[in-house]
């Protein structure tokens, strides 16, 4: 499969995960929510990685992956700068999403509403990096 294909792939089911957060919230599914949210970052973040690389990243986890992201785009600083002032809503993210996949209900409505809003945010960061480094 061609990057482009594969890339496109990604984002249209980055973008499913999204909306399966939306309706896992609806239907008070919490901790699905989460985990949905958490896949829409994770497959936004590889495919603008494998967009610029035609690679396959091997980093995990939010800041393992923006890293590699700010590697690709040539933008390790201002990668860096938002890792610093976001370290609070990533270090939430993360142990939530650990804590949603090991322990069944046990995320709250308000604690999976954040963490959706936080996942937009740091999509919305991604995109904006995207597009300010350019064509790949």
């Amino acid at each position: 499969m061609s990057t482009s294909r594969l890339v496109g792939r990604m984002i249209r089911r980055a973008q499913e995960a999204r909306k399966s957060a939306d309706a896992n919230l609806s239907t008070g599914l919490f901790n699905l929510a989460c985990i949905s949210a958490y896949q829409f970052i994770q497959l936004m973040i590889r495919a603008r990685i494998i967009e610029r690389t035609g690679a396959e990243p091997k980093a995990r986890g939010i800041t393992g992956l923006l890293k590699a992201l700010g590697e690709a785009l040539g933008r390790e600083e201002k990668i860096s700068r938002f890792l610093e002032e976001r370290k609070d809503d990533i270090a939430f993210l993360e142990e939530l999403y650990g804590r949603s996949r090991r322990e069944p209900s046990s995320c709250t409505h308000e604690e999976a509403e954040r963490f959706v809003m936080i996942a937009d945010s740091i999509v919305g960061f991604v995109e904006s990096v995207v597009e300010e480094a350019g064509p790949a």
